[in-house]
């Protein structure tokens, strides 16, 4: 990420980030643990597919594409949301079993 992007975060959320190298720019927010294994369910499926949903209209302006993601997200079932958050837990579970270590393996 850029400092640009850094300082917008900061203005909107102050100490309340944790980001990989972003305690460089500002003080009193948390530097993102190295290697740290990936937990958040958006990670590992909401932007995939917002992604696709951008590419299947593929918007030349930022409101476009605004709307496109308010669409998609809105096309998101319970059912997607429940698996989701099952994954997630299993993912808790997973990280608990590697005492905080990297938990890929137990996927494949």
């Amino acid at each position: 990420m850029t400092a640009d992007i850094f300082e917008v975060f900061y203005e909107h959320f102050c100490t309340r980030i944790i980001g990989l190298d972003y305690p460089s720019h500002f003080q009193g927010v948390i530097e993102w643990p190295q290697f740290s294994p990936d937990l958040n369910p958006c990670d590992f499926y909401l932007w995939d597919y917002l992604n696709s949903k951008r590419w299947q209209t593929n918007p030349k302006t930022f409101p476009e594409l605004k709307a496109v993601v308010t669409n998609a997200v809105g096309t998101i079932h319970n059912e997607v949301s429940s698996r989701l958050m099952d994954g997630f837990q299993n993912r808790l579970i997973a990280i608990f079993v590697k005492e905080g270590g990297h938990f890929e393996t137990l996927y494949h």
